[in-house]
């Protein structure tokens, strides 16, 4: 009888890797992770705040993108309606308490097996293979 694997956050590093920091392995496809989330109080909103009292947006949105996962175009409106919020009165503390919600995209390398089956969450992307007989790249996308 086989064991059902059961992937969690105390082993998912070893069977999804981050694009940003990993090269694919022959065989690995490209998975995407969708989700709302929440940018909740904290110093990574402390950090947000900062940058945004400091007149550094496009720094701000980047961090939303690159460290938060935010998608474009809600790592833009979260640091918006940040700086509206501060620009109509409300103290940096009721900022740092209010949430904000943004969809969160993460891109990870793994093999097609890993991947939670009927989750909406989750969408595999193909890599390219190259088709020797045709000459040709192509790509698959399942959803």
């Amino acid at each position: 009888m086989e064991k059902e694997l059961v992937i969690d956050k105390n082993n998912f590093s070893d069977y999804f890797f981050n694009v940003r920091d990993h090269k694919p392995e022959p065989g690995q496809i490209m998975a995407k992770f969708s989700a709302v989330a929440v940018f909740g109080e904290g110093p990574e909103k402390t950090d947000i705040i900062n940058l945004l009292v400091q007149d550094k947006a496009p720094q701000a949105a980047a961090v939303m993108q690159r460290i938060h996962a935010a998608r474009v175009p809600d790592n833009y409106r979260v640091c918006a309606e940040i700086a509206e919020d501060l620009l109509v009165g409300l103290t940096v503390e009721q900022v740092q308490k209010k949430e904000y919600e943004f969809v969160l995209e993460a891109l990870y390398y793994t093999q097609r097996e890993f991947i939670p089956k009927n989750d909406p969450h989750w969408e595999t992307i193909q890599l390219l293979e190259y088709d020797q007989e045709t000459g040709e790249y192509r790509a698959r996308i399942d959803i």
